[in-house]
């Protein structure tokens, strides 16, 4: 297919004409609230283990010499603003949980002459009402942009790249040459990590310029992304990934899998794209999900290579449901150009692969029943991570100013206090880094929003949740049958010793009405259980009979009342130390519990390493599973002290446990 160029548009001047002879006033961007509060002062953020009191969580990349005038270049204080540790050196293989740090860009242009590297445990956040532009010089020296592969764990692959973050910026490749091998941004990162609301511009009819390249690593999700131009939209590698509302304009290739174990593309636009997917390169690619989405004026959805010949594991298995497709090009082509769907204006939904194991159908057209429950104009609902931009500071409370934070106050009463207040009176919980232990259950009331900065860790220790026998929630997320809005972002739900009753986070609250889903939601919010510098059980569970570490009782648990959309949370009970120590063998009893009936979404979620389950949906019903992934206990299998379901004992009645009877 012959693509012929993008048509340019005029824009109407949108402001007032001005009175004769005087210049336009220009447009200034209201000041975000994020950046106007204490980031210097006492409710500052505060890294309890970093060594450092004053060590700076927080940091305008202004502060650093960043320019953003579009001229001057800025790499070597952008660069600064990330590596900073608050001792005049650099935080980069220097220690990895204790020194997080938030990144704030005002709007600007910003001029990159080279690679900028990103960092572990670090958030790089644009202002959203005046979104800042990273730039290329048309010099630009070298083939990445921006790189989020840093390999401060192992040295080599991004799997254990954890806890990174980028959202509200835009990145413009237009000043190098459009036939130059250029990524804008390498994404070989792992768990914890999120990219969200990111406009990616390169030039269009290009052969040379790769907007995002997942080229390894084992992410979950990437949402709400715009990119026009290149000859590649996104390069995915990754062990897994969920993409949820990309939009893909004047790409030659929109999504090209090289490899990876699955692939979602849920809500994709694809406009004016040579073509869709292409996985006719990949290595051992598993499975392809097309989910939700449109293609228009472009080429085919998808190339793939026809495994129904092959022996053993086959790869590149298809699924595209609930298509729209216009145009005059097939659907589905094979490597050679061979159609396998034909051109239609809607698919329902196309399987190419095993439908069931062993079953293996070459272009199968089923109808799929989807619950009303969980679709909003057809699709399955999606919310984007909000930034409440429009929010004034004076809507915004600054929980450090009267919380310690510090690891080792147990700040419970006082957080309840506050979410309270502030619930009540229509105000947003900022909470700055710190470690906030609660010895008793941390209440969200509804009415709550949440946003964290550089993902804040609220710790529960302490004899309340010491009773296996009688567990109870470190964070509650509404009473049972309780109705309202709860928003949470950005934030770490641990224990911060040995908890055997502990359910770390527990959700009742459902929205006050089935109009408005999404009022429940967690975005880029994760649980933990030990690898950190913040809880004892980093040091405390390294022997391979884990009779002695019954860590957490349960992770997450969605109850009977309950309706949420959690996008990009990961369930970690950990294998290993992030602060270069050893194997570590925790005996977290369950991982997510799932017995809601409402309405569930579960739009890029991961759980691993726990004893009984990762996964458990008992008596649910009307739950949407985007993409689920996760890992066995390392030390169950062969040649392991115990199997499960010791060292716990299953509770099938309350909480429907498997038996393990087999």
């Amino acid at each position: 297919m012959q693509l012929s160029d993008p048509m340019l548009f005029a824009v109407k001047d949108q402001h007032p004409l001005e009175p004769p002879n005087q210049k336009p006033k220009p447009h200034v961007a209201p000041r975000y609230w994020l950046d106007e509060q204490d980031h210097t002062g006492n409710a500052r953020g505060y890294a309890p283990f970093a060594g450092n009191n004053n060590y700076p969580v927080y940091r305008n990349v202004k502060s650093y010499k960043a320019a953003g005038d579009g001229k001057t270049d800025d790499t070597a204080a952008l660069q600064d603003a990330i590596n900073a540790d608050g001792n005049g050196g650099n935080r980069y293989k220097n220690e990895v949980t204790t020194r997080p740090a938030q990144v704030f860009v005002p709007g600007g242009t910003y001029i990159l002459t080279r690679k900028l590297d990103m960092r572990l445990n670090t958030i790089v956040v644009g202002d959203p009402n005046d979104m800042p532009v990273f730039k290329a010089s048309s010099n630009f020296q070298g083939n990445v942009m921006i790189d989020g592969n840093d390999f401060a764990t192992d040295g080599a692959s991004g799997t254990t790249n954890f806890f990174m973050a980028f959202k509200n910026i835009a990145i413009d490749t237009t000043n190098i040459n459009k036939d130059t091998s250029v990524t804008a941004l390498r994404w070989g990162v792992a768990q914890a990590c999120h990219l969200t609301n990111i406009r990616i511009q390169m030039p269009n009819d290009s052969k040379g310029h790769t907007g995002i390249d997942l080229n390894q690593g084992s992410t979950i999700a990437v949402s709400d992304i715009s990119i026009t131009g290149g000859a590649v939209g996104i390069r995915n590698n990754n062990q897994q990934v969920l993409f949820k509302d990309i939009s893909f304009k004047y790409c030659t290739t929109a999504l090209a899998q090289s490899g990876g174990f699955v692939v979602v593309l849920q809500g994709a636009r694809i406009d004016t794209c040579g073509l869709g997917v292409d996985t006719s390169g990949a290595g051992q690619l598993g499975s392809v999900v097309i989910l939700d989405s449109n293609s228009v004026n472009s080429g085919p959805m998808i190339k793939f290579f026809d495994s129904s010949n092959s022996s053993g594991d086959r790869k590149d298995q298809i699924v595209i449901e609930n298509l729209s497709f216009s145009g005059n090009n097939p659907v589905a082509i094979g490597m050679d150009g061979t159609v396998k769907l034909q051109n239609m204006k809607n698919v329902d939904t196309w399987i190419w692969g095993n439908v069931s194991p062993g079953v293996y159908q070459t272009g199968k057209t089923v109808t799929t029943k989807r619950s009303p429950q969980l679709l909003s104009n057809g699709k399955f609902f999606t919310k984007a991570q909000p930034t409440y931009a429009d929010w004034t500071s004076d809507k915004i409370v600054n929980i450090r100013s009267s919380v310690k934070g510090d690891g080792k106050t147990d700040d419970a009463a006082s957080l309840n206090a506050i979410l309270a207040d502030n619930a009540k009176n229509g105000k947003l919980s900022y909470f700055p880094y710190g470690v906030y232990i609660v010895k008793s259950t941390l209440y969200v009331p509804p009415g709550t929003r949440i946003v964290g900065e550089a993902w804040p860790v609220i710790s529960g220790i302490g004899s309340f949740f010491g009773d296996k026998t009688n567990p109870k929630p470190v964070i509650m997320v509404g009473k049972p049958s309780e109705t309202g809005l709860a928003q949470i972002q950005d934030m770490r739900f641990t224990v911060a010793d040995i908890a055997p009753g502990a359910i770390i986070l527990q959700i009742n609250l459902s929205p006050s009405s089935t109009n408005t889903p999404g009022d429940v939601a967690l975005w880029n919010t994760h649980v933990t259980v030990g690898g950190m510098a913040d809880t004892n059980i980093n040091t405390a569970c390294s022997s391979p009979n884990t009779a002695s570490c019954l860590a957490a009782f349960l992770m997450v648990h969605l109850t009977p009342s309950s309706s949420a959309y959690i996008e990009n949370m990961w369930g970690w009970t950990a294998d290993h130390s992030l602060e270069r120590g050893g194997r570590q063998n925790i005996a977290t009893g369950r991982g997510i519990l799932v017995q809601a009936t409402r309405a569930t979404w579960l739009t890029g979620t991961g759980f691993e390493h726990n004893t009984l389950y990762n996964y458990n949906l008992h008596a649910a019903q009307n739950v949407y599973a985007g993409l689920q992934q996760c890992e066995t206990a390392y030390w169950q299998g062969v040649g392991a002290v115990q199997n499960a379901p010791a060292p716990w004992t299953p509770d099938v009645a309350r909480y429907g446990d498997p038996d393990f009877a087999w």
